[in-house]
């Protein structure tokens, strides 16, 4: 067991976000494959990146983020998050982000949101997770329809990418449908 970790899988480790950890951000932030994928739109710095960091954390905070690291030579590959953690419906918005290209591919999405599920569900006691994709990213479609997400929606023309306006997927995964999930294995 590794003493900064928090959370641990075969191959990953999941840990708190430290400002030290500010130009992984950064990278999650400034990547084209990411922005691709986020839509994000404007750059950002390593300055900027230590100043957020210090934000987290905070007691009442409904956001709770994560640095993956890969176990074998604790290298940082991108973050995890639940968004807008909600103790009275008991419900949370999925975020996942990779910046390091060459991870993936290797399953390690599916490992993080495997892992973040239990911890949604097992720790915190959620009832809900969801989640937004932009529809053309099919690589994290899949994935997440491997790990039980349904298909609960679809938000038309919701952002525009590169002049065009692109569709998101709503989808969401319920406490008894992991949990049936799990037996099932």
């Amino acid at each position: 067991m590794i003493g900064d970790s928090f959370i641990e899988t075969e191959r990953l480790i999941l840990r708190a976000v430290e400002s030290s950890d500010a130009p992984i951000l950064a990278a999650c932030n400034n990547d084209p494959v990411v922005r691709a994928s986020f839509f994000t739109h404007t750059p950002t710095s390593v300055e900027r990146q230590r100043e957020r960091v210090d934000t987290f954390y905070q007691p009442g905070s409904d956001f709770i983020p994560f640095i993956v690291e890969v176990r074998e030579g604790r290298q940082p590959i991108g973050m995890t998050a639940l968004h807008r953690v909600d103790l009275v419906s008991r419900a949370a918005i999925f975020s996942i982000c990779f910046c390091d290209g060459s991870c993936r591919g290797k399953g390690y999405a599916k490992e993080v949101t495997n892992v973040m599920l239990e911890y949604s569900f097992e720790v915190l006691n959620l009832h809900r997770i969801q989640l937004h994709v932009w529809v053309g990213n099919t690589a994290a479609v899949r994935t997440y329809e491997k790990v039980g997400f349904k298909h609960e929606g679809r938000l038309r023309e919701a952002m525009k990418h590169n002049g065009v306006y692109c569709d998101f997927f709503v989808m969401g995964i319920l406490e008894e449908e992991w949990r049936a999930l799990r037996s099932d294995d």
